[in-house]
C-alpha cells in the first residue's frame, strides 16, 4: 500500500478543552484579521463553511469562524495575519469556534492532533486549544495538542509555554446563571481554574481517573434530564488535588523538524484572499511564497541531518522513529526516512546520505515501520 507523509507539529500556548482557542495580532483590515488562510494542504482535506456544502481544501482559501476542518489521509497548514500558524494532522475534525477583531482565536478539536506556531500575543489577545476534558492557553510558543481514539487529551510543549487545565465540554451549554445555581455544576465549572503552566519540553495530559469522570460528566450533562445524584458521584471522583499531571520529554528529531517546517508566507497576501474571490494566480503567488520558504528551511534541515552521521537502517530508524520504501520513477529503491517535505520535493535520510528528491520523480512510498 501507498505510504503518504503527514507533518506533525504544533506552535503556541494551550488550554487544553472541547476546542482549540488561538489569537492573533490585530494589524491590517477587520477581515483579515477575523479570518485564517490555507497555505498548504496534502492528500484528502476539505473545509466546512457555514451555510454551504463541504469542499476540498486549496491553498488560498479563506476560512473564518464557525467553519470546521476534516482532514483524512491529509494535512492542512493555516496562518493568521499575525504571522501564527498551525498544521491539521491527519484523521482530525477542528472548529473554528472563535476568530474575532478582539484578538481571541479559539479552536474546538474532539479527535486527531494539530500543531501551533503562535506568535507572542498583546495584552488582551489570546489563542487556545480545546477538548472534550481540557483546554489550553499559549501567548508566544510551539506546541502540539492530540486527542486520541480513548478521548484522552495530551499537550506537548516544543518551547515556549502553555496553560492546561480541565474541562467538561457539556457545560457550555448552560447559562452562568444556571451553573452558579447548582453546586455540582459549580464544582465542575472551578476543576478549570486548577490549570497547570507547562514549560518546554513538558508534556501534559488530565490525570487518567479525572478524565474518565470527565468523560462521563459531558455525557450525563449532555442527556436531556442529567440525573442529580449521578452528577454528585462525578464531581466527587474528579475531586484530586492535581487534575494535570505533567512531565519532561525528549523532543523528538521529527517534532523539531515538523516544527521548522510550520512556514508561514507574507501576511499581506491574506488582504488579497479575504478581499478577492478564489483566484488561481493569488494560490500560484501563495505556492511559490510558501515552497520559497520552505526550501530555506529544508537546507538547514538537510545540513543537521548530515551531522548526525546515521549510517546503518537501525540508527535511521531509532533516530525518526520510522523507516520507509521511497521507490522513485526510474526504479530506483531508498530505504530510509523521508523526514521533511514542500510543495515540490522531499528529504530523505538514507545509509547512503541525505537526498532531496522531487515529487515528480516520486512513484510512492510505503511505511516499513
Amino acid at each position: 500500500m501507498k505510504g503518504k507523509i503527514a507533518p506533525t507539529i504544533l506552535t503556541g500556548l494551550m488550554i487544553i478543552s472541547a476546542g482549540l482557542v488561538v489569537s492573533c495580532g490585530q494589524k491590517g483590515s477587520e477581515a483579515a484579521n477575523t479570518s485564517m488562510m490555507v497555505v498548504y494542504t496534502t492528500g484528502d482535506a476539505f473545509i466546512l463553511s457555514e451555510g454551504k456544502s463541504e469542499a476540498p481544501a486549496k491553498v488560498g482559501m479563506v476560512v473564518r469562524e464557525k467553519d470546521v476542518i476534516r482532514t483524512e489521509s491529509g494535512t492542512i497548514d493555516l496562518q493568521t495575519r499575525s504571522g501564527s500558524a498551525v498544521r491539521v494532522r491527519e484523521m482530525t475534525r477542528v472548529t473554528i469556534a472563535t476568530l474575532n477583531g478582539k484578538g481571541d482565536t479559539k479552536l474546538s478539536m474532539n479527535h486527531g492532533g494539530i500543531l501551533a506556531s503562535v506568535k507572542k500575543a498583546g495584552q488582551g489577545e489570546n489563542f487556545s486549544v480545546t477538548t472534550p476534558t481540557a483546554i489550553a492557553g499559549v501567548r508566544g510558543t510551539t506546541f502540539s495538542v492530540d486527542v486520541g481514539e480513548d478521548q484522552r487529551s495530551s499537550v506537548r510543549v516544543i518551547d515556549g509555554s502553555v496553560m492546561m487545565a480541565p474541562r467538561v465540554a457539556a457545560l457550555d451549554k448552560f447559562t452562568e446563571a444556571q451553573i452558579q445555581a447548582d453546586p455540582n455544576l459549580q464544582k465542575l465549572s472551578q476543576l478549570s481554574q486548577k490549570e497547570v503552566i507547562l514549560t518546554e519540553k513538558t508534556q501534559g495530559q488530565i490525570d487518567q481517573k479525572v478524565e474518565t469522570q470527565l468523560i462521563a460528566a459531558n455525557a450525563a450533562l449532555e442527556s436531556s434530564q442529567p440525573a442529580p445524584a449521578k452528577l454528585a458521584a462525578v464531581v466527587t471522583e474528579t475531586a484530586v488535588a492535581k487534575p494535570v499531571e505533567s512531565q519532561k520529554i525528549e523532543v523528538s528529531t521529527r517534532e523539531l523538524i515538523d516544527a521548522k517546517t510550520l512556514v508561514t508566507v507574507d501576511p499581506t497576501l491574506m488582504e488579497k484572499a479575504v478581499s478577492t474571490k478564489q483566484d488561481e494566480s493569488l494560490a500560484k503567488d501563495i505556492a511559490a511564497k510558501r515552497e520559497a520558504a520552505s526550501e530555506q528551511v529544508l537546507g538547514q534541515i538537510m545540513d543537521d541531518a548530515t551531522k548526525a552521521k546515521l549510517n546503518s537502517e537501525k540508527e535511521i530508524q531509532q533516530h525518526y522513529n520510522k523507516l520507509e520504501l521511497i521507490v522513485l520513477k526510474n526504479g530506483e529503491k531508498l530505504r530510509g526516512a523521508v523526514i521533511a517535505q514542500t510543495g515540490n520535493s522531499i528529504v530523505v535520510h538514507s545509509p547512503e546520505g541525505v537526498k532531496k528528491i522531487q515529487r515528480a520523480d516520486l512513484d510512492y512510498q510505503e511505511p516499513l515501520f
